[in-house]
């Protein structure tokens, strides 16, 4: 094993030096017995329950991001939930807001569909696109974004996932230290749990992927502030998008396992589930199906509670291959005890 220490530099960040122990870059551990639960293979839901409401979340997410057009029209909808069901996934993110909108986009019946086909949809609620350039927020703005996580849940999500829960990666709000900008996203969230506390829903946000790696970071983003108030932590671990440093750049293995780790070794409540690159972006002349296996094997190395898949463009055919290939048949029965099935 060899352990690997990383030093970056980034405007408006303090960087996390630390000196984990890996296999060497690119190889996968496969001793995967204790991060993988074959089960989810045979069936969409996993054991774990909301312990008052008995609805079955996943024990280990295995999902996939489709915007409010895939999410809204039943048609396409279908269509992806076949192609998930396949491809052993077990959880869809939707997006439940346009720009113009106020409420949830996403039918009750679109979320209970997902249910039944045994699926656990997500709804994904951008807070500030691109970032918080302009404070103080107006508080009609807020409460905006508050009534739509509500009017999810009455829909019936059990989850909702706020990305752009940030401020923008630039000095427009220099007048703000870093506390201020941690506890202002800090009382959002917890604003949005007690606004949707009767449904027992998780609450999830979206991080860069540079912030398990950053003590401090402009944007406003901490894993320690907001594992005070959140279920779930995902960082958004999209190799393409790490242009600082070659290393990570070039290897998707590296880079997502990093980041995973990180996250989960700085995380006392939340678990950590990471967004993984599913899109052709400056993949450093590796094979897309290459690619996407080696972060797959790098979520699992990690021991995180899962993946999201991310494609804008919706373009999944190839990565879903990938997963089910990984899942069925790169994953033996083998690799758990037969308890570990669920029929």
């Amino acid at each position: 094993m060899e352990k690997f220490g990383t030093l970056l530099f980034l405007a408006g960040a303090t960087i996390f030096i630390s000196n984990l122990p890996v296999g060497i870059s690119g190889s996968w551990n496969t001793n995967v017995k204790d991060s993988i639960v074959v089960a989810q293979v045979r069936s969409g839901y996993d054991a774990a329950r909301d312990s008052d409401t008995g609805y079955r979340y996943p024990e280990f997410y295995r999902g996939m991001y489709l915007n409010v057009s895939s999410a809204n029209n039943f048609k396409k909808l279908q269509a992806f939930v076949e192609k998930a069901k396949a491809a052993t996934l077990n959880t869809l993110v939707l997006d439940v807001q346009s720009a113009r909108n106020v409420t949830c986009m996403v039918p009750e019946s679109h979320v209970r569909y997902c249910k039944d086909n045994g699926l656990h949809p997500v709804a994904r609620i951008v807070v500030f696109p691109d970032g918080l350039r302009n404070y103080p927020v107006p508080e009609s703005y807020i409460e905006d974004k508050l009534a739509i996580a509500e009017d999810a849940c009455k829909n019936g999500f059990k989850e909702i996932q706020f990305d752009y829960i940030r401020f923008h990666d630039s000095d427009s709000t220099r007048h703000l230290t870093y506390s201020q900008r941690y506890k202002f996203i800090e009382d959002f969230i917890t604003r949005a749990r007690i606004r949707t506390k009767r449904f027992n829903a998780r609450i999830a946000a979206d991080i860069f992927g540079r912030i398990p790696l950053n003590t401090d970071d402009i944007i406003g983003q901490k894993i320690e502030s907001l594992d005070k108030v959140v279920d779930l932590i995902c960082p958004m671990a999209y190799p393409s998008h790490y242009t600082w440093n070659k290393k990570y750049y070039t290897d998707p293995y590296y880079t997502v396992r990093v980041t995973s780790t990180q996250a989960k070794l700085r995380s006392r409540n939340a678990m950590i589930v990471t967004y993984i690159q599913a899109f052709k972006m400056k993949m450093a002349g590796i094979p897309f199906e290459t690619y996407i296996m080696d972060q797959l094997k790098a979520v699992h190395d990690s021991g995180i509670k899962g993946f999201i898949m991310w494609n804008a463009r919706q373009e999944y055919e190839t990565p879903l291959a990938v997963v089910k290939d990984f899942y069925l048949n790169q994953i033996s029965k083998k690799d758990k005890p037969p308890s570990a099935y669920v029929d």
